[in-house]
């Protein structure tokens, strides 16, 4: 089972494992306590450099699912509790903490406020709990059952024990974006409440150096942290090894050389060669006859040779052990044992060749289904990782663009934070519709690092965001302060003022970006968040919930809750109102059909075959709309893209001035891809509407089958189980409901990455894609009449037969792909809840027990006797569980939908 400490009130613990102790138990044992009743009152305001030291006390150890603590439900204190289990007078203890100066009690993540979302409320959290409890009882009931013994019981058995670890699974990817020592790896161990899970740099350096992924531990895992590294594929290997050497020899190539050159553009050669020979040497030089010469040959056919023997070593990667599959995993028990491991595949010879590494854990915003993914910085200028970046970048939901405050006051540079991460990325989708599509937000870190004569300047007087008399007071205090020798107070007082300008500050960079991008963003609004990672981490350590509000990590971290939020409740709802009612449904039926004697159901076979020729028609009907939604779609993307390819390809046939009807003629050679851009752009956006129309129109046709199927078999089932198999049908319906919903979700995600591998300029655009190599050859051209050769090279390439053929033979592979997949997950999909059906009628109409003779008398009884007291228990779990799930419908009739 899924089971993870929690606190004696039942509550999941929100500290992370120290590297002092990483044992389970000991990270269970760290309760964050409010202060006991006569304990002063915390400060609101306590100075960084504040010594406060205590033992904390031990609490009572449970534990359950991974559910959270409210901001109205205070962390227990467990000190009564340990005075009661110890026999220590409470008066004792009084003394001894009047002794001892009082300790910081950690910031608990678990009483933060919680975004206004009906999945976060009590009472849904509670119905959750419960349900989950229902379905652990229902687990143990069949484990310990002498009569589920057989292999039928294996699936409703299997089924119970993946319930009652119920962990939600659509997941939403936050992506952060941005520049080396911009606080990103920071910002992710203040979200994590995680301290030094992601490396840190204090020189500005990368320490992002292969995609890294932070996600919700899995039901598997066992250990405080489980790692997994995966590496390119041999493939991509190769194709990885050709950017490099072709990145590190272009800095060689004679038109690099020239005057023509600017001394800018030769920085950026010699960047992109440096960056490139820093990866060849960490993955090869160990090998003799590498080196710098050797990559540097001109001669006839050196890049081909030098690749070739490049490949040929990559054969002879020796991974480390257990990762030869392609994957590595490992587990660590603190957050130093993971960088130790990490560091071998992000900064030894493997990093060159690792794709993505995925870290696990168990904390409070990894829980909602948020999945934190730490990008490469933009300072990658490798095509192959640039390509890798942009293309996960694609797949994610959200992006937070990371740049320091001191970069985002300006104009210009509100631009750049922006501009450079974006349309590097995804040009022509920025420059049309801005975050609109990609759901952008700006963290701005390093609130901290203020100048306060400046913000003083800028931001206080009259008419201004800061009052001056506010200040004026503010310092008479601090002066009355420093001669009473009063230093804390004078210590409060200046962080008073302090906040107060870093808020100024705050305020003005939001109100600046929001401006600048009002257009570029749904509803005319940017959200933008100012953080101090470094704040958060010191203050909560020492529990100032004060300063870790306005340090804005928690305003990020609900931000995040509520992106997850929808997706949470309707697989929770599902969870309780199909999977649990139907496992409980499904399991009545199978006993309740066990109890009914052999001579009172002697038209059983009848009513069976009758109900299988039912069944089976309604699965043929049913896998036949499968069928026709796949039909249906390709006609809307044949009609729609694919016509339309044959007319780019007969612009480029004509060197693209060419004339249709109803088209003025015109050249477009320069402007290519913004040209098939704005063609297609009516056509794609009326396939993305053709998904929903065709899943809408399947499963409406599966939910009309059914419940014709319903209306069939309970008119043909004994009396006591048509409400039973009516409930049984209807949570298949439900069942599939959710799940081809779920399909169409996945389909329409691949359906726009498709889409923007066909519209985009990026390096994972299919144009980009084809046009590459003609670029490439026509860079290595020298001497009289290069620029010509190379016109002619690249126009050749445009305004031959086989760049748009090619383009729509790319687009048409990539969907007909996704949607063979997703057709077949579907028909899977029906198939099952087929089964499902056939087992619950099979109990109702046709189940077959084992003949009088074979048992004597006293065996049967004693076996019905055991088969009536499990099917009291099902009862009552079953109702149990329908009271759930009409409190969920309930709610939701009530208007408490999700937002």
């Amino acid at each position: 089972m899924n089971q993870r400490p929690l606190t004696s009130a039942g509550e999941p613990s929100s500290h992370p494992p120290s590297d002092k102790d990483s044992s389970p138990s000991t990270e269970s044992s760290r309760q964050n306590t409010p202060s006991s009743e006569g304990d002063s009152p915390s400060p609101d305001y306590v100075s960084d450099d504040e010594d406060q030291t205590i033992e904390q006390d031990a609490p009572a150890v449970l534990t359950g699912p991974p559910l959270f603590r409210f901001s109205s439900e205070p962390a227990p204190s467990n000190r009564a509790c340990r005075v009661e289990q110890t026999g220590v007078r409470q008066s004792d203890v009084s003394a001894v903490a009047a002794r001892v100066k009082r300790a910081p009690v950690a910031y608990d993540v678990g009483n933060e406020q919680t975004p206004q979302h009906r999945f976060f409320t009590r009472e849904f959290q509670d119905t959750l709990r419960k349900g989950i409890q229902v379905a652990k009882t229902t687990a143990e009931t069949l484990v310990l059952s002498p009569i589920v013994q057989d292999n039928s019981w294996e699936y409703l058995l299997e089924e119970a024990k993946t319930l009652c670890t119920f962990q939600t699974t659509d997941t939403r990817t936050v992506a952060l974006l941005g520049n080396s020592g911009e606080g990103k790896s920071s910002l992710i161990n203040s979200l994590l409440h995680y301290p030094g899970i992601a490396k840190t740099g204090d020189t500005g350096s990368a320490c992002t150096s292969v995609i890294t992924e932070y996600r919700q531990k899995l039901p598997s895992h066992t250990a405080p942290i489980c790692i997994e590294a995966e590496y390119l594929s041999q493939d991509e290997i190769e194709d990885a090894l050709s950017e490099l050497l072709y990145s590190y020899r272009q800095l060689h190539m004679p038109g690099v050389t020239s005057d023509e050159t600017s001394r800018e553009e030769y920085r950026e050669y010699e960047q992109e060669s440096a960056q490139a020979w820093s990866a060849l040497e960490a993955a090869f030089k160990h090998h003799h006859g590498f080196s710098q010469h050797f990559l540097k040959d001109t001669t006839e056919g050196a890049f081909g040779r030098v690749k070739d023997q490049l490949i040929r070593w990559s054969y002879d990667i020796d991974w480390p052990a257990g990762g030869e599959t392609g994957v590595w995993k490992g587990t660590a028990g603190t957050s130093h044992e993971c960088l130790e491991q990490t560091d071998v595949f992000m900064g030894d010879k493997y990093w060159p060749f690792t794709k993505v590494i995925r870290i696990y854990l168990d904390t409070q915003i990894l829980r909602t289904g948020v999945v934190l993914a730490d990008l490469p910085g933009l300072q990658d200028t490798n095509l192959a990782r640039v390509r890798a970046t942009q293309d996960y970048m694609m797949r994610c939901n959200n992006v937070f663009v990371v740049a320091n405050i001191a970069r985002a006051i300006t104009d210009q540079s509100l631009k750049s934070s922006l501009y450079s991460a974006l349309s590097r990325n995804v040009p022509f989708e920025w420059e049309d519709s801005g975050a609109k599509a990609m759901n952008v937000a700006v963290v701005c870190t390093r609130i901290e690092d203020i100048n306060m004569d400046r913000a003083r300047q800028e931001f206080c007087g009259p008419g201004k965001r800061v009052d001056p008399s506010v200040i004026e007071q503010l310092e008479r205090n601090i002066a009355e302060a420093k001669e009473a020798g009063d230093k804390a107070r004078k210590k409060d007082l200046k962080k008073r003022r302090e906040i107060l300008f870093i808020q100024a500050r705050n305020d003005h960079v939001k109100e600046g970006l929001r401006s600048a991008y009002a257009r570029k963003v749904p509803g005319g609004r940017l959200d933008v968040f100012c953080v101090s990672n470094k704040w958060y981490e010191t203050n909560s350590a020492k529990g100032n919930a004060h300063l870790v509000s306005v340090s804005g990590v928690p305003e990020i971290r609900r931000f995040c809750h509520q992106i997850t939020a929808d997706a949470q409740l309707r697989e929770a709802r599902y969870f309780i109102e199909s999977s649990l009612f139907g496992l409980l449904n499904s399991l009545e039926m199978k006993f309740k059909g066990l109890s009914v004697e052999h001579e009172h159901r002697a038209l059983s076979r009848e009513l069976k075959e009758t109900a299988q020729a039912r069944l089976d028609e309604t699965a043929q009907s049913a896998a036949e709309a499968i069928q026709k939604l796949a039909r249906d779609f390709l006609c809307c993307f044949e009609e729609q893209i694919s016509a339309l390819l044959t007319q780019f390809n007969a612009w480029c046939r004509r060197n693209g001035d060419h004339a249709t009807a109803g088209r003025p003629r015109e050249d477009w050679n320069s402007q290519i891809i913004w040209k098939m851009r704005q063609e297609q752009e009516f056509q794609w956006s009326l396939v993305q509407d053709g998904v929903r129309d065709v899943f809408r129109d399947a499963l409406q046709s599966i939910k009309r089958l059914l419940n014709d199927l319903k209306s069939s078999l309970t008119s043909l089932a004994p009396a006591e189980f048509r409400s039973l198999l009516e409930d049984g049908i209807a949570s298949r319906i439900n069942d599939l409901g959710f799940k081809i919903n779920m399909a169409r979700e996945g389909f329409a995600r691949d359906i726009s990455l498709t889409r923007r591998c066909a519209t985009e300029s990026n390096y994972t655009s299919y144009i980009v894609g084809q046009m590459l190599p003609t670029y490439r050859h026509a860079s290595s051209q020298s001497g009289t009449g290069m620029a010509a050769r190379q016109r002619r090279i690249v126009q050749d390439r445009i305004t031959d037969d086989v760049l748009f053929p090619t383009i729509g033979a790319l687009i048409s592979d990539s969907v007909h792909s996704s949607l063979e997949q997703t057709k077949q997950a579907l028909l899977g999909m029906v198939g099952h809840a087929m089964e499902r059906l056939r087992a619950d009628v099979d109990s109702a109409v046709g189940h077959e027990d084992l003949p009088r003779s074979q048992t004597s008398a006293a065996e049967h009884a004693r076996r019905q006797g055991q088969i009536h007291d499990l099917l009291g228990k099902v009862e009552g779990l079953r109702a149990d569980a329908e009271r759930l799930s009409r409190s969920c419908r309930d709610r939701s009739e009530d208007g408490q939908t999700e937002t």
